[in-house]
């Protein structure tokens, strides 16, 4: 009886182990194993350091992302500070507590800066952490769907209550721990300035 032999199918050496590293590999480089990410302490000191010792280089105004490098930002136009400001009062004489505009709050993705933040009570640590109770973003054309997403994401995360997101085409969302809420959990019923969108 002939037989024929059937040559077994030889991978090249190491596919195999190659494989199975993969999705070790690819966790390893989310986790920050080719550049680490700095811990919320590091991060912290490296804002107070570029914020109370600026170089000619440094732009005037930037966020930080996780790794504490420089993210520059525009500055904002008159119709996007008409609305911070009209946003803000809104909030303050509904809640009382404090509002401010503008100020760096430590998250998972770095060092970000809401439009407008609220508190009860602000007592002055730079930057702020946990996040403020409420974190509003005003939409520019420069952010992309990504970029809002992270940022919600990492307000709630840092310990936001809620996250307000002004859209371009003047819609105001509402956003919690579990999602996007039908309305503000903290009974805020927010209008824009007259005018301000579309743009």
């Amino acid at each position: 009886m002939n037989t024929v032999d059937t040559a077994p199918t030889v991978e090249p050496v190491g596919a195999s182990e190659k494989r199975a590293l993969e999705p070790a590999v690819q966790a390893g480089v989310r986790a920050g194993m080719v550049y680490p990410v700095l811990s919320p302490a590091e991060l912290a000191r490296r804002w107070r350091h570029y914020c109370n010792t600026p170089d000619a280089s440094q732009p005037d105004l930037f966020e930080l992302d996780e790794y504490g490098e420089i993210i520059p930002m525009n500055p904002p136009k008159t119709p996007h500070q008409r609305i911070v400001w009209a946003l803000g009062k809104q909030i303050e004489t509904h809640l009382g507590g404090e509002v401010l505009p503008g100020i760096g709050v430590l998250t998972r993705i770095g060092v970000r800066i809401p439009d407008v933040v609220w508190n009860p009570r602000f007592d002055g640590i730079d930057p702020i952490d946990p996040a403020p109770q409420i974190c509003v973003e005003i939409q520019a054309e420069s952010n992309s769907r990504r970029e809002l997403d992270e940022k919600i994401g990492a307000y709630l995360a840092a310990g936001a209550r809620e996250v307000i997101l002004v859209e371009p085409a003047g819609r105001i969302r509402y956003f919690g721990p579990v999602g996007e809420l039908a309305g503000s959990a903290l009974g805020l019923s927010l209008h824009l300035p007259e005018s301000s969108y579309p743009r």
